[in-house]
Parts: C-alpha cells; sequence; structure tokens
C-alpha cells in the first residue's frame, strides 16, 4: 500500500508540537465530533442505530453535516499484546477524507492529533474511548492525525465509515510513527 509523504506543513506541525510540554497539548480538537450511542436492549438482545441523516453529536450539532458516504470497511485487531502490552495502530492521516469510527468488538483508546496548522487547536491531542464499554462513534476531519490502542485481552473490531473511496494509484493516507518523538505521545496505561 502507498502512502502519502509528510507535507511541510505537517512537518512544521509536528515540529511545533516537538517544542511545546505534552501537557499543554491535551483537550478536545476543533471539528472532531462524538456520539453516544442510544442501545434499545431487551432480553432478546439490543439494536443501536450506528449512523444517519439527520444524526446530532454528544454537543447537539449535526454528525454528518452533507458529507457523503463513500466507503465502509473492518479492520480487526488481535489482543495478542505487543510493546508497550497492548498493541496499537498509529498514526495516519488524510488530506480530503473524513473518518466515522465504531468499535462494534473489544474496546479501544483513539488518539487524535491536530496536524491543520491554521487550526486553533493545532497540535492538540485528544483521546476517545470507544467499544463495548463505551458504545459510541467517533467523526474525524482531514489533517486529524488518528489511531488506537487495544485495551483488554479481547480482539478489537474497528467498522468505520468514510467520505472518499480508497484510490491505490493516488491514496490519500499518509504515515506518521506510533512513537513519534514530535507527538510524544504516553501509550502507557495507568492503574491506579
Amino acid at each position: 500500500m502507498a502512502w502519502m509523504a509528510l507535507t511541510p506543513e505537517i512537518e512544521t506541525a509536528l515540529e511545533d508540537m516537538g517544542n511545546r510540554p505534552a501537557s499543554q497539548r491535551v483537550g478536545r480538537i476543533r471539528d472532531v465530533q462524538v456520539k453516544t450511542f442510544v442501545k434499545h436492549a431487551d432480553q432478546r438482545g439490543f439494536f443501536i442505530e450506528q449512523l444517519k441523516r439527520g444524526d446530532v453529536d454528544d454537543d447537539g450539532r449535526p454528525f454528518m453535516d452533507e458529507r457523503p458516504f463513500a466507503q465502509m470497511s473492518r479492520s480487526l485487531v488481535y489482543a495478542r499484546g505487543g510493546n508497550p502490552p497492548e498493541l496499537i495502530k498509529a498514526f495516519h492521516w488524510h488530506k480530503k477524507q473524513w473518518d466515522y469510527w465504531d468499535i462494534v468488538v473489544g474496546n479501544a483508546r483513539v488518539v487524535l492529533v491536530d496536524l491543520r496548522p491554521a487550526s486553533p487547536t493545532a497540535g492538540t491531542i485528544q483521546t476517545v474511548i470507544l467499544g463495548e464499554n463505551s458504545p459510541r462513534m467517533v467523526a474525524i476531519p482531514p489533517l486529524v492525525a488518528h489511531g488506537y490502542q487495544c485495551l483488554g485481552m479481547d480482539n478489537v473490531h474497528l467498522v468505520y465509515y468514510v467520505t472518499e473511496p480508497y484510490d491505490p494509484a493516488d491514496p490519500d493516507e499518509g504515515r506518521i510513527a506510533w512513537n513519534d518523538p514530535r507527538i510524544s505521545f504516553d501509550w502507557r496505561i495507568e492503574n491506579i
């Protein structure tokens, strides 16, 4: 699979992040949206409406606007452990594409990094827990790098919807290492 190279603007955003203490870069990222699901359950099981026209996010804003669906995909991460102990799949980013992520099996910590130079939250890192124990979806805008970490001993099934179809001849996807020192995200899980 081909990846886009880091642009000079993204390199600058990463360098700027590396010059600020991590504690000053944690918060909510502008345009990232979270929608908590309503679970309709009875003795037979449950039903959740994942995504539909007219949905609003947890802050009451339109969740999808008029962005089109282009593709639906699924990813599986085995809960086999890694280094750190939980498996990490991070980071990737897009120039045009919005992602809508839903962890349908297992639990994961989603980590988002704002790489948009003109954003008021440029350089901010936001985390969202998604999965069976936190049934909700996150909408990820273009130029917000994203990845996730398997939490627990269950495999993680990520279902995601995107606004641009994947084109192997001209991929809208770039990569940044999960442990890039400029992002400097601490992936350790704290026990309290």
